[in-house]
């Protein structure tokens, strides 16, 4: 009787419980015992066989796991990757667009209030710089922006809202 049909089964039963999958459990045993063969001349006499059968699959199971991990580690991680990416240029693209049609409706404001939005928003600069640059007071500047914004806001459709009240409320560069 060969070495591995005398511990075939106690092998394989405690292969499966490690992994719960048939067809793994086969290949870690096939492994190690490709392993004992490699090694069957470097064993020593002393080596209790079946000890050694039963740590060499835990440790081939833990390499698996390893292994596995990694590759659904890189697997996971490209997917999310790839998925962040798409969503970001959706976002990129959607915002662009929104960017374009504000874009066009500013430019159809009255001259006066165009002037003063763009000296705001696009150019940064505050309200009192604009009234000294334009000679004229800070509440007309105040009216114009308002007007502005109130014309933006009926022009464009209710959905862009939220884009008018951000543009309010900063001062950043469009």
């Amino acid at each position: 009787m060969k070495v591995i049909d005398l511990y075939y089964n106690e092998i394989y039963i405690y292969a499966k419980s490690l992994c719960r999958d048939e067809f793994l459990a086969k290949d870690l045993i096939q492994d190690v015992c490709f392993k004992l063969w490699e090694k069957r001349e470097s064993l020593s006499t002393n080596t209790v066989l079946k000890g050694w059968l039963y740590k060499s699959i835990k440790y081939k199971y833990l390499d698996h796991i390893k292994k596995y991990k990694k590759e659904t580690f890189a697997i996971e991680k490209t997917f999310s990757d790839t998925l962040t990416d798409v969503i970001q240029q959706e976002y990129d693209e959607n915002l662009n667009r929104k960017l374009e049609l504000l874009e066009k409706e500013i430019e159809v404001l009255p001259k006066k209030c165009k002037q003063v939005l763009v000296m705001s928003k696009k150019e940064g600069l505050s309200n009192i710089e604009i009234a000294n640059y334009l000679g004229i007071s800070i509440k007309t500047v105040e009216g114009h922006l308002t007007q502005g914004f109130k014309i933006l806001k009926n022009n464009l459709n209710k959905k862009y809202q939220l884009l008018f009240t951000f543009l309010s409320l900063s001062k950043t560069k469009l």
